[in-house]
C-alpha cells in the first residue's frame, strides 16, 4: 500500500512539474480519505471549488482550464493494490464544470492554458 502512495505522489509531482512549464497549475489535496480538499499555495486564487460528498464544482478565476486530473485514494484488497484516477483533457467548458468521482478524491489538479 505504501508503494502505491509513493508511486502516485511521484507521478503527481512529475506531472505538476511538467505542466508548470506551460502555464499555471492549481492543486487541491485532502489530508485523508473523506476529508475536504484544501488549496496548495495560491490555488484558490486560480480556481474556486465547491465540494460535495461525491462531486466537485469548479470555476476558473484565471482563464481557461486545459486539463483536470483527479486522483482517488489507494486501497488494497490484501492481494492487489488499487487506486483510481480521472483525466479530463480539454473540458467542454474551460471556465467551469463539475467532476463526479464517486467519493471525495485525494487530489484535484487544474492546468490552465498559458
Amino acid at each position: 500500500m505504501q508503494g502505491v502512495i509513493t508511486r502516485l505522489a511521484g507521478l503527481g509531482l512529475a506531472v505538476t512539474m511538467t505542466l508548470t512549464a506551460g502555464g499555471a497549475v492549481a492543486v487541491f489535496t485532502a489530508g485523508g480519505p473523506g476529508e475536504d480538499l484544501s488549496p496548495s499555495g495560491h490555488a484558490d486564487r486560480l480556481i474556486d471549488l465547491t465540494q460535495g460528498s461525491r462531486s466537485v464544482l469548479w470555476t476558473s478565476l484565471a482563464g481557461n482550464v486545459a486539463t483536470i486530473r483527479t486522483m482517488g485514494w489507494p486501497s488494497s484488497d490484501g492481494v492487489h493494490d488499487l487506486g483510481g484516477a480521472l483525466m479530463i483533457e480539454t473540458p467542454s467548458d474551460p471556465t467551469a464544470g463539475a467532476i463526479a468521482f464517486g467519493e471525495r478524491p485525494m487530489s484535484v489538479e487544474f492546468a490552465l492554458e498559458s
